[in-house]
Order: structure tokens, then C-alpha cells, then sequence
């Protein structure tokens, strides 16, 4: 078995572009869309269509050879788990938000998908610098029979235990309808990291943005050019349609 498993991330550069594409896209684009094409009084929709968004998206830029999505349900929510059976890699896609909350929620009744996730997969990988659980103090939250049995349910037995998969996740910060932060992170069983790597480099350039300046700025621009130009036309027309004048009889 490569040991860098439990202690490095691999990077799928083709894969890495495409998720973080439909990320992009569906906080952006897909949402400009919607808003578009619906009219409505509130928009409280929008908080679950991001997800929706990205999950298309990924079904329809990801999915090919190796590479799948495997659908779960959670209390009437579906999610999905993108799947590379050629590295033997798992991922989930969460905001840093909810990544941050997971693991301090207490009172659970039962696991997060995540929790459940990465014990089965990451229990044999170590962080780096590991913080104090309620482990350490003798106390589990879920026993592990729970957490096995959950993540069966979630991977529908489309996850071959032996072949030792890791799970990664890519967590988010958007705002405005732009990425502020993409990373993808390697966690041990308890959420501490093991590794991580920023994946802004294939946020897209916006083009748009970076030629558009502020409308106000160049609407004051422009009226500050027209005036000083009228004012130079005013003073120099007589002199400057003598000049013309000049040359058209030479």
C-alpha cells in the first residue's frame, strides 16, 4: 500500500478543473439565470438551488469513464458523492461554512454524512496537528458499528471497501456570486486536516469584470471629458474652422 495515501492529497488537475467549473457556474451564472427567468416577490429558493445547480453541473461536465456520481439521501435531501475509480477517490462539496459546523454540532441523533464518510475511508489517515475530541476524554459520540452501517447506506455498496478509497472534500466561500476561497481538503476521521491545496487557480477569469470599470466612475469620466471638450470647442471653433478653411482653399 503507498503510505502517501494517508498523508498526501493527489491531484487530478482534469477532474479538479471540471468540479470547481460547476461550482463556478452555478453560484454565477446558473443563478443569474434563475433570476432572470423568475420574477418572484422572495427568492428564499435560492439557498437550495446552489446545490441543485452544482450537482447538474457535475452530472453533466464529470461523469465519463471512471468517474460517476453516487446519489444518497438524507431526510429529504439528496446529495451526491462524486466517485474516480481510478484513483480510488471520493469527494463531497460543502461551503467552508458548514464544513466548519459539522463536527462542533452537538446532541446528534444521528451521524452526518460526512462523519460517516470519513471514518470509513480516512480512519487510518493522521492530521498533521490534532486537536482534542471528546474521544480523548473517553466519551463517542457514535459507535463505530453506527457510523459502518451508515456508510453503507450512503455508498449503496458502490464503494469496494477493498480497494482502500480516501475522501476528499472541496469547501467553498462565494460571495456576490463569485468564489472568494475553493480549497480541497484532506481530513482525518475527526476533522482535523491531513493535508489541503488551494484550487483558486482554476477559478475562470471574468473578462467582463476586469474590462467594465465602475458605470459611476465612467459616467463622471465621460461628462468630465464632454464638458472639458466643449469647452475647447467653444474657444477654438472660430480659430480651428479658419485653419480648415485655410487648407481647403490651398
Amino acid at each position: 500500500m503507498d503510505e502517501s495515501r494517508n498523508t498526501k492529497i493527489f491531484i487530478n488537475d482534469t477532474l479538479l478543473r471540471k468540479i470547481v467549473y460547476s461550482i463556478e457556474k452555478a453560484i454565477g451564472e446558473d443563478q443569474q439565470q434563475y433570476l432572470r427567468e423568475n420574477q418572484k416577490e422572495t427568492n428564499n429558493a435560492m439557498i437550495l438551488l446552489r446545490g441543485d445547480d452544482i450537482n447538474t453541473n457535475l452530472r453533466h461536465h464529470i461523469v465519463k469513464d471512471n468517474i460517476d456520481l453516487i446519489p444518497f439521501r438524507r431526510y429529504g435531501w439528496s446529495g451526491r458523492i462524486i466517485i474516480d475509480r481510478t484513483d480510488h477517490i471520493t469527494y463531497s462539496i460543502v461551503t467552508e461554512g458548514t464544513l466548519a459546523t459539522v463536527p462542533r454540532k452537538k446532541n446528534r441523533i444521528n451521524p452526518h454524512y460526512l462523519q460517516s464518510i470519513l471514518y470509513a475511508e480516512n480512519k487510518d489517515c493522521i492530521a498533521k496537528e490534532r486537536q482534542m475530541t471528546l474521544q480523548d476524554f473517553g466519551i463517542t459520540i457514535f459507535d463505530t458499528d453506527v457510523l459502518e452501517q451508515d456508510f453503507e447506506k450512503i455508498s449503496q455498496g458502490l464503494i469496494d471497501r477493498e480497494e482502500d478509497y480516501r475522501h476528499y472534500i472541496v469547501s467553498y466561500i462565494a460571495n456576490h456570486g463569485e468564489i472568494k476561497s475553493i480549497t480541497l481538503k484532506f481530513l482525518d476521521k475527526d476533522f482535523n486536516i491531513v493535508d489541503e491545496e488551494s484550487l483558486m487557480q482554476y477559478i475562470r477569469p471574468d473578462f467582463a469584470q476586469l474590462t467594465n470599470t465602475d458605470p459611476k466612475t465612467e459616467s463622471k469620466a465621460d461628462n468630465s471629458h464632454s464638458k472639458k471638450s466643449l469647452v475647447a470647442l467653444r474657444s477654438g471653433v472660430k480659430p480651428k474652422l479658419r485653419e480648415i478653411e485655410k487648407g481647403t482653399e490651398k
